[in-house]
């Protein structure tokens, strides 16, 4: 509804100017037509090829779009893409200059797909929210939906490949913090010497106690302690 809500609010608001002009506001709402719609693919063209200005060397954005124009009748579109690393938005100021916006994929925490109505002209929103505490994230509306979704579908991927990472990362943190122990090997490097026994009841209790804390599933234990108990 966005897109409807905005395109709405244009529509009222040229409406009151024509009626409080008494028809004089005509003129300044087709100069304001002419100045938004008459070349607007060439200046979407040139939004879009700029957008290399802000990528790092060596970097390729894999996908890019363009704002929808319902979204930006009273300023410039905003530009986004993706590359390996990360997503990147641009918002150009009315009279020049820009805003850049990015955000890493590692640092994303969930990203969002909402399509509008109308899609063919008001595309689909796309938000991006992140790990970081206090951090804004990033956050477009109006994406043509085709590139939304493949955006989206990318985010989607990133973030559940780095979420992977980190549970990895933090069970090994665990592990570490709890002795060491490890699938195949024993505490603090095998069991040798004396008090094999003793041993083995402490490294079953050990992988208990990372089964209790969450640090490994059942699979997990049971596959430590049947390796553990293959060593008496």
């Amino acid at each position: 509804m966005k897109g409807v809500i905005e395109l709405l609010k244009a529509v009222g608001i040229w409406a009151a100017v024509s009626v409080l002009t008494l028809g004089v506001g005509l003129i300044a709402v087709a100069i304001w037509a002419g100045l938004v719609f008459l070349g607007a693919e060439a200046r979407a063209r040139r939004a879009l090829a700029g957008l290399d200005d802000v990528l790092m060397t060596g970097e390729q954005a894999s996908a890019r779009a363009i704002q929808a124009r319902v979204f930006a009748l009273f300023q410039r579109r905003a530009v986004v893409a993706i590359t390996g690393s990360r997503i990147v938005m641009v918002r150009r100021g009315l009279l020049g200059g820009f805003k850049m916006t990015d955000m890493q994929w590692k640092d994303l925490k969930d990203v969002r797909l909402e399509q509008n109505v109308l899609p063919g002209l008001c595309g689909s929103n796309l938000a991006f929210d992140s790990l970081i505490a206090g951090a804004p994230g990033v956050a477009v509306d109006g994406v043509p939906h085709a590139t939304a979704s493949e955006i989206y579908a990318k985010a989607q991927y990133e973030e559940q490949a780095w979420e992977e990472k980190r549970r990895v990362r933090g069970l090994e943190e665990t592990r570490a913090a709890s002795g060491g122990v490890s699938i195949g090997g024993g505490l603090d490097g095998g069991v040798g010497g004396g008090g094999g026994t003793e041993r083995m009841v402490a490294e079953i209790e050990r992988a208990k106690d990372l089964l209790d804390q969450g640090a490994i599933s059942d699979a997990e234990f049971q596959e430590m302690k049947a390796k553990i108990l293959g060593r008496a």
